[in-house]
């Protein structure tokens, strides 16, 4: 056992996306559960649903490693969760892992002075080496030989690269939600109003679409789980939590047919036929397989359609067509599935007239889609492709960088929350295109039955004011 040993294990909670599902923190509780099962001592500290006071919570249990995850969004919330652990004692050893952190380590390690390590990719494996060495009291020289980190010696910042993802997901225990406090999360399946949590089946995506860095998270495989592993996990959640359904957060459920049409077998096999939700690739699924998912429980797919053009599907890397997404809406339809299509706008190299085409598409398919999600103005994320180009381009706002302040103020002209992320603005894609695209949009989907059915969806007072208030702001505006 290695019970001198304590680590805490933290999810900063992000501001900027306060009012959706909260969900358990699947990557942090993962590597909860490696840890412990090797004997170490972990505490998990869930900052979206768990209110206590970091400091004091440090005083009490007085970790020897603190491990922080989170997203760009929550970037600066981990920041200051270093500051607060180093400010009760600063010999703790900060890690830093998650997909912000893998991508932005050099300038993360150089400005933020309260983080000491920095993890790239999956954290599981990597934090098991940093507990071995921190327990044999390894020196600094010594964390050279650890692959899949990045930390500072000598006034240089050193990475030692990434390591191999992890093959066999099936080696790895459940994640360890019984270290949260599972009755806080308010997760529900839309519709149905069930009471439901997440689980995740397969990890990468092969894809490598400009806009996202899943593929460059898990850089060398796509790797599922087996069917009767995670159909273990399901039941024991419905026996533990009393969860009534579940929604698949992986980059995409149905890249891998064979993985899908276990996974369902397995479910009509044990007779544990609940509803589900999962996100699809369009071209990865035809009608017998989407029949088989609805006899299985699935009742509603999560699309990212993006573009009704075919010019900005093949700039961001798609590799779909766009008569490929409307055969798909078709076969949805028939099959009695619902759909959740997601749609973006200024793409690189995305014109007006392009972008006419994707409210176009929306307009002759709204009847397919029971809710579209439109994103007007292409966030950039680091380690995606997109990074790469707006660097190239100057794109940047003036003096950018991922480890100082930020807060996007564009935003406010789009009628949306301002949060911490920059968007691709582009000579012949700017603010004032993107603003009337999505006006656009709004006057061709606008009419009683909408604003109906989005009452039905939000089933919030608060929330459907909010829309209605942009609804009219983008009225006005046009």
């Amino acid at each position: 056992m290695n019970k001198d040993i304590s680590i805490l294990a933290i999810y900063p909670t992000s501001f900027e996306l306060q009012g959706f599902d909260y969900m358990p923190p699947l990557g942090m509780a993962w590597i909860a559960s490696v840890i412990r099962e090797h004997g170490y001592d972990v505490h998990l500290l869930d900052q979206q649903v768990d209110k206590r006071n970091i400091q004091q919570f440090t005083e009490e249990i007085k970790p020897t490693m603190v491990f922080i995850g989170g997203t760009s969004h929550s970037r600066f919330n981990a920041f200051d969760i270093a500051r607060k652990i180093k400010e009760v004692n600063e010999s703790i050893y900060v890690v830093y892992g998650g997909p912000h952190a893998s991508f932005t380590a050099k300038e993360t390690l150089e400005y933020i002075k309260d983080i000491d390590i920095i993890v790239h990719g999956e954290g599981e494996y990597i934090s098991l080496d940093l507990l071995s060495w921190k327990k044999a009291r390894g020196t600094i020289t010594q964390l050279y030989s650890l692959k899949g980190i990045s930390f500072r010696h000598d006034g240089r910042i050193i990475s030692t690269g990434w390591r191999p993802s992890i093959r066999d997901l099936d080696l790895l225990p459940n994640p360890a939600r019984d270290l949260l406090p599972m009755e806080k999360y308010n997760s529900r399946l839309e519709y149905l109003q069930l009471p439901a949590t997440s689980i995740i089946t397969a990890r990468g995506c092969p894809i490598g679409c400009s806009y996202c860095s899943a593929s460059r998270m898990f850089p060398d495989h796509y790797a599922y789980r087996s069917a009767n592993f995670i159909v273990d996990e399901i039941e024991n959640l419905m026996d533990k939590y009393s969860i009534r359904g579940f929604k698949i957060f992986d980059s995409t459920f149905t890249l891998n047919s064979r993985h899908v049409t276990s996974f369902c077998n397995e479910l009509l096999n044990r007779k544990l036929v609940i509803p589900w939700e999962c996100e699809v690739r369009v071209g990865s699924v035809n009608q017998e397989l989407l029949e088989l998912m609805k006899k299985a429980g699935c009742y509603y797919l999560d699309v990212g359609i993006e573009s009704g053009h075919q010019d900005v599907l093949n700039s961001m890397g798609k590799k779909i067509f766009v008569s490929q997404s409307e055969e798909f809406l078709k076969t949805a339809q028939k099959v009695g599935l619902l759909v959740k299509a997601f749609f973006s706008i200024g793409h690189i190299g995305e014109t007006y007239r392009k972008g006419k085409e994707s409210i176009k598409f929306i307009y002759r398919n709204k009847k397919r889609i029971k809710l579209v999600i439109l994103n007007p103005g292409l966030r950039i994320y680091p380690g995606t492709k997109l990074e790469e180009y707006a660097n190239s381009n100057s794109l940047f706002p003036e003096g950018f960088n991922w480890s100082k302040p930020f807060e996007n103020t564009v935003n406010k002209k789009l009628f949306l929350p301002v949060h911490s992320i920059p968007i691709l603005i582009q000579p012949q894609m700017g603010i004032k295109e993107i603003r009337r695209l999505r006006i656009l949009y709004f006057l061709s989907m606008i009419s009683l039955k909408h604003i109906l059915f989005r009452f039905k969806y939000h089933h919030d007072y608060g929330q459907l004011k909010r829309y209605v208030s942009t609804l009219i702001k983008s009225l006005l505006s046009s």
